[in-house]
């Protein structure tokens, strides 16, 4: 396979050290701007204010063994430098056969936590300023997805239009907003300016916490890994029978990181449950335009990594709504091996198919 012919939808920056402490210089929240530092136990951690210290390992550590990943105790030098240093990336995107790139952030994805309007949106702009730039310097092999403020409606239109301006081609939000729920009219002018401007939006695993115990009240730490899946179910299942799509039809929705292999009895689940209940349980989504899974089918898409079950029931899901990505340089990332994953997942699929599932969908989807 050609490298030419690989697409990421799915890889993250690693934010400098002095993203926000340079960007933010002599602004308001200059003295509270995020910053790294060294904590003699738990490695180089980055500090936000009000938010948990955020350690950086794990979303540095393409490559590693299994056997080296921890939750905290590394410092940067161990890290690739690919994540802030767009020469290095360009390099280990040739070593690992991919083309292009479709770029989310990592220490950024817990800025939504912030229950501070003024400072969520200082912080939010300065990371978009800075991936600007980082993809300019991509020899047209980067593409930025800007971070959404969802703290209310407006910055949220704000920031869309700014970003868009400075040429990022797609957008992260939360899974949950700071307060309420996505379907509220009051974010109706949100999604109309996604629509409008034509720019995917994405919800990414880790950012769409409920609330609740993940774990079930037994503190282990395998089980939260499992519960990411649940979070994008319901997000959709809002946009769906909250009528987000109906009120914005051509809304574009990209599920990324919750892997692809659910899709088809979700599909089939939502189309169930709307048959036998929906007269009882509808209220507000009883006037429904569409089957739920037809929304599916012509607002949303889905990336994975490593998941073959995701391959086999792709006529199922659409073939078309489906995105591969290496998740660099994250601990779950294929690099360096991303052809021998794909060579190995996909084997026996007939090479159009392939095509637009490792590179033509994302190519559509992003303007590439």
């Amino acid at each position: 396979m050609a490298a030419s012919k690989v697409v990421s939808a799915d890889s993250h920056v690693l934010e400098p050290h002095d993203l926000w402490t340079t960007r933010m210089a002599g602004g308001p929240f200059a003295d509270r701007a995020p910053h790294m530092v060294e904590h003699e136990e738990h490695g180089h951690l980055f500090v936000i204010d009000g938010l948990r210290p955020f350690p950086i390992g794990l979303a540095g550590a393409a490559g590693k063994a299994s056997s080296e990943l921890r939750a905290s105790g590394d410092t940067a030098d161990s890290l690739r430098a690919g994540g802030w240093d767009p020469a290095a990336r360009l390099e280990d995107m040739d070593t690992d056969g991919v083309a292009a790139e479709v770029l989310y952030p990592s220490v950024g994805m817990t800025l939504a936590q912030s229950k501070d309007r003024e400072y969520q949106v200082a912080c939010v702009q300065a990371y978009n300023d800075w991936l600007a730039d980082f993809c300019a310097a991509g020899k047209g092999r980067l593409v930025g997805l800007a971070m959404i403020p969802t703290i209310d409606a407006e910055a949220a239109v704000a920031e869309i239009e700014r970003a868009a301006a400075k040429g990022l081609r797609g957008a992260m939000v939360s899974g949950v907003p700071a307060s309420g729920h996505y379907a509220e009219a009051r974010f109706d002018p949100m999604w109309a300016a996604f629509a409008d401007a034509g720019w995917p939006v994405s919800f990414h695993i880790l950012t769409g916490a409920g609330g609740g115990d993940p774990t079930l009240g037994s503190k282990l730490g395998m089980m939260t890994v499992m519960s990411v899946v649940h979070q994008v179910q319901q997000t959709l299942a809002l946009l769906i029978f909250g009528r987000v799509f109906d009120r914005h039809p051509t809304l574009k929705v990209v599920s990324a990181e919750h892997d692809a292999g659910w899709v088809a009895h979700y599909a089939y689940r939502l189309d169930q449950m709307w048959e036998r209940h929906h007269n009882w349980l509808g209220r507000g989504s009883a006037g429904l335009e569409r089957n739920p899974s037809e929304y599916l089918r012509t607002n949303t898409w889905f990336t994975f990594q490593k998941d073959p079950v995701a391959v086999e029931t792709r006529e199922r899901v659409g073939l078309d709504r489906l995105l591969w990505a290496s998740d660099y340089p994250h601990s779950d990332s294929t690099w360096p091996h991303s052809l021998k994953v794909i060579e190995r997942d996909f084997a026996g699929v007939p090479d159009a198919e392939l095509h637009a599932i490792v590179a033509g969908n994302a190519t559509a989807l992003y303007g590439l």
